[in-house]
């Protein structure tokens, strides 16, 4: 096992069926309001009253997990909220993650989240107990839990877990992975003018043509900006944007010439708020539910897909 010492405990429990799923949950969660913790259950909507008849307290926080795992920057800041929120206690998460049914692309930045708990927490107190339903599970997931999760849990309790890989690693695989051809026919613009009226004017027209709500698109429009914006002042000409239909989702992609070589974990955590900077790439993880970053010798390529509804 591969990784440094740290204070949060991070397990993951792939469960067969629900009565396993609350025989590993309920006491979980007693432990944690006999020892004082801060408790909260962010499971799927269909278990929080199963929990809460058999936890037997209104002490325990509940979170439907079909909202709170939106996408993986809002997940980040939310449970930052509740750290905040509840400063000096120890921290107890019973975690049920609700994508099923995603794209393997998702899937894959979904990965890089549990991944990215050991590292932005790892001198948290807390415990984490993640659970994931074998049943049905994309074989993409169970992977996943298994190279992000320090300790997994069985019949015989917590152990240790060989195959987890270290943060930096899980990064790297995600991103090494590259991103799905442009299509031929997709319309095209240069972007070369700080002043990217044409740019809103080109992505929002083909939003609407494609469906996208007034809501998405605004968000969708405020992301764009930000991306050219940053592949103008940062990167290197040509500044090109294109954008197509893929099933229910709009793709905008934007790239330039440049190689950014980015450090730490871009975008997923909130700027420092002493630090002077734009809206920045974490913004835009927070508007559009899936972003894309990658960089190589022929330029960096940043992608935003946002469902039409």
């Amino acid at each position: 096992m591969q990784g440094v010492v740290t204070k949060l405990i991070h397990r993951a429990l792939i469960y067969a069926d629900h009565q396993e799923f609350l025989d590993a949950s309920v006491p979980f969660l007693r432990q944690g309001l006999e020892s004082g913790d801060a408790v909260i259950a962010v499971v799927r909507g269909s278990s929080i009253d199963d929990l809460r008849r058999a936890v037997g307290s209104d002490a325990v926080t509940y979170r439907d997990a079909a909202h709170w795992y939106s996408q993986p920057t809002r997940t980040i800041a939310a449970y930052s909220a509740f750290i905040t929120e509840h400063a000096g206690a120890r921290i107890r998460v019973l975690a049920e993650p609700d994508w099923d049914g995603d794209s393997a692309a998702e899937i894959a930045e979904w990965t890089r989240y549990e991944s990215i708990v050991n590292q932005t927490f790892a001198d948290l107190d807390a415990v984490v107990l993640c659970v994931y339903d074998r049943r049905g599970a994309d074989q993409g997931i169970l992977d996943g839990v298994v190279h992000t999760h320090p300790e997994l849990v069985s019949v015989a309790g917590p152990h240790v877990n060989d195959a987890y890989r270290d943060p930096l690693t899980v990064y790297a695989d995600v991103d090494r992975e590259p991103l799905d051809p442009v299509p031929p026919d997709a319309p095209t613009m240069t972007v070369d003018d700080i002043d990217l009226s044409a740019l809103r004017a080109f992505v929002g027209g083909h939003a609407e043509d494609h469906g996208v709500s007034s809501a998405r698109l605004h968000d969708l429009l405020v992301a764009t900006t930000e991306i050219a914006t940053n592949a103008i002042r940062h990167g290197l000409p040509p500044v090109t944007c294109r954008t197509w239909a893929e099933g229910n989702d709009l793709v905008v992609d934007v790239s330039d010439g440049g190689h950014w070589q980015p450090e730490g974990l871009p975008g997923f955590l909130p700027p420092d708020p002493m630090v002077r900077a734009g809206f920045g790439l974490w913004g835009v993880r927070m508007l559009c539910p899936l972003v894309q970053l990658r960089t190589g010798p022929t330029g960096t390529d940043v992608r935003l897909r946002v469902p039409a509804r």
